[in-house]
């Protein structure tokens, strides 16, 4: 049988103390002007005490192993306790009787544990993991708009038919793009394994759920630029007026260097010399910098790795610092106004559209045209399958396939 008592421990005797000798309690005011009462007693020099009880009840247990436990009920009403005493015992019983296992009893006791509860260990392991503030952030505020929306407490509450429901909502509001929402879910499922990993549930309860189809209702479909749209895009930012001095010189590097190595606007924005040898036109891409966290070494045009060394011999840019101060605001306003300036259409009547992202994908298709191997030009980009390069930077014309038809032998 279990029992149920308080804790008590013992402070020094309070100087505003005053002691009832009958009864021996000791009284006393704290700093809130609250009164405190406890035990006299006399401490291991000698000198009086006060014994103090805690305040709430404490059941005493033994477990399915025979080892005596001790656990707080965190309540301090008697009746409560006893029911928390005899549903402790109760579980050992069904324990032993092969019924249920600790680990499930655990489990489904996290799962009532309101969800926001796990956030910050959760924020602690990607962390730990060298995952990016700017990633962290992102990735509970999406958990956070889905269980707002679905008003989601518990890891209890979570199932697929509900998150289902929020996809259907999200579809119908037009507002999210599949490949988005489709983020928002992985984002999500990822957290909920790890709780699986670390022994809080059971299972996934969103394993199962697949992906929705990216191409269907894809609201921004980019496409690559041609040689002579490049061409008058840096003919453009030459003579368009910049609010800075070398701006335009700048900005034409950038686009250049955009299409040359196929970084993302994002990484060329924080590289720095100290990245590139300029020896062997090579450049290092640090992992915290990149999209999918991974280092890697990539190679430069040398014409490209000459004007880039230039522009910092120019400047007398330091190793550690950054070659290019802009940002995604600024680069896209830039972009599109030395877009306009050229005469060339943002947006195309089959539904295309041009951004800063685009020079990315001309840089993966210009390799294509070149009969650069999809594998090299995966490798290039960076992309985790050849699958995912094919499909979305690399443009495909039906000019390109009547060239490829011509090559055929005559039969």
């Amino acid at each position: 049988m279990g029992s149920l008592y308080k804790s008590s421990y013992s402070i020094p005797m309070p100087e505003n103390a005053k002691i009832d000798q009958e009864t021996k309690k000791v009284i006393w005011k704290l700093k809130n002007g609250k009164n405190k009462i406890g035990k006299l007693s006399t401490g291991h020099n000698g000198n009086p005490c006060v014994l103090i009880e805690t305040d709430h009840w404490i059941a005493k247990f033994i477990d399915e192993n025979g080892k005596v436990k001790y656990v707080s009920t965190k309540t301090r009403d008697r009746n409560t306790a006893e029911r928390f005493l005899t549903k402790l015992e109760n579980e050992v019983s069904k324990i032993r009787a092969g019924i249920i296992t600790r680990n499930e009893i655990n489990q489904s006791q996290a799962s009532t544990i309101p969800i926001t509860e796990f956030f910050e260990k959760y924020r602690i392991k990607m962390i730990a993991e060298g995952i990016s503030q700017d990633w962290i952030k992102s990735t509970f505020q999406k958990i956070n708009e889905i269980i707002s929306v679905k008003k989601i407490q518990t890891l209890a509450q979570i199932d697929k038919q509900l998150i289902q429901s929020w996809i259907a909502n999200e579809i119908q509001s037009g507002i999210r793009s599949p490949r988005t929402i489709n983020l928002y879910v992985i984002v999500l499922k990822t957290f909920l394994e790890w709780l699986v990993d670390i022994k809080v549930l059971q299972q996934n309860p969103l394993q199962k759920m697949k992906k929705l189809n990216e191409n269907i209702g894809r609201r921004k479909k980019r496409r690559s630029l041609t040689v002579d749209e490049l061409n008058r895009l840096f003919e453009a930012a030459k003579i368009r007026k910049c609010c800075k001095k070398n701006k335009a010189e700048e900005h034409i590097l950038i686009y250049r260097l955009l299409v040359g190595t196929g970084l993302r606007s994002g990484e060329l924005s924080l590289i720095k010399p100290f990245q590139i040898n300029f020896e062997q036109n090579l450049f290092t891409v640090i992992p915290e910098n990149t999209k999918n966290k991974k280092p890697d070494v990539l190679p430069i045009r040398p014409d490209l790795a000459a004007d880039l060394k230039a522009w910092i011999e120019r400047f007398k840019i330091e190793p550690g610092q950054r070659i290019f101060n802009y940002n995604k605001s600024s680069i896209r306003y830039s972009f599109l106004a030395d877009l306009k300036a050229a005469g060339i259409e943002r947006k195309t009547q089959d539904g295309r559209s041009i951004d800063v992202h685009s020079l990315r994908r001309t840089f993966g298709t210009m390799l294509a045209r070149a009969g650069v191997p999809l594998t090299t030009t995966q490798r290039l980009m960076r992309h985790s399958t050849p699958e995912l390069t094919a499909k979305l930077y690399i443009d495909v014309e039906p000019i390109d396939m009547c060239q490829a038809i011509g090559k055929l032998p005559a039969f």
